[in-house]
C-alpha cells in the first residue's frame, strides 16, 4: 500500500486551514495545519510533509518566508506552495529563491489548489523513482 502524502498548511486564517485540509483529506492525504510561522516550523520537524502550502504574510511570528528558510533546514525534499492575496513581484523572487515551486494568490479555489498539489505531487513520485 503506498504511503499517503503529507501536506503542512500555515494560514492564519482558520478557516482556510479548515477548508484546504478537508479538500486533502478527502483526496487521501495526511493534513497538518499550523497558524503561525513557529508552529510551521515545529510541525515540520516531526512530520516531514512532502508538501507545504504556506501563506506569505503570517500575523504573529515569524512570516511564511522565515519560517519556509528553517523548514528547508529541516525537510530539503518538502516542496512549497506559496499563497497570499498579493503578487508582490520582490516578494515572489525572494520565495523562489527560497525553493518556493509554485505561487498562488488569494481568493483560493478547489481547482488552483488541486491542481497545483497534483501537479508537485507528480514530480515528488517521479523523483523517487
Amino acid at each position: 500500500m503506498p504511503k499517503k502524502p503529507k501536506l503542512l498548511i500555515v494560514d492564519d486564517e482558520k478557516y482556510i486551514c479548515k477548508f484546504v485540509k478537508m479538500v486533502f483529506r478527502n483526496k487521501g492525504f495526511l493534513v497538518y495545519n499550523a497558524l503561525t510561522g513557529r508552529n510551521a516550523v515545529k510541525i515540520a520537524k516531526k512530520v516531514k510533509p512532502d508538501i507545504v502550502l504556506m501563506d506569505l504574510y503570517l500575523r504573529k511570528g515569524i512570516d511564511g518566508l522565515h519560517a519556509l528558510c528553517q523548514i528547508n533546514k529541516m525537510s530539503p525534499k518538502s516542496k512549497c506552495i506559496m499563497v497570499t492575496w498579493e503578487k508582490a513581484k520582490g516578494k515572489i523572487t525572494e520565495a523562489k529563491k527560497l525553493g518556493v515551486v509554485l505561487y498562488l494568490t488569494k481568493p483560493l479555489t478547489v481547482k488552483d489548489l488541486i491542481k497545483a498539489v497534483s501537479k508537485l505531487l507528480k514530480g515528488l513520485k517521479k523523483a523517487r523513482k
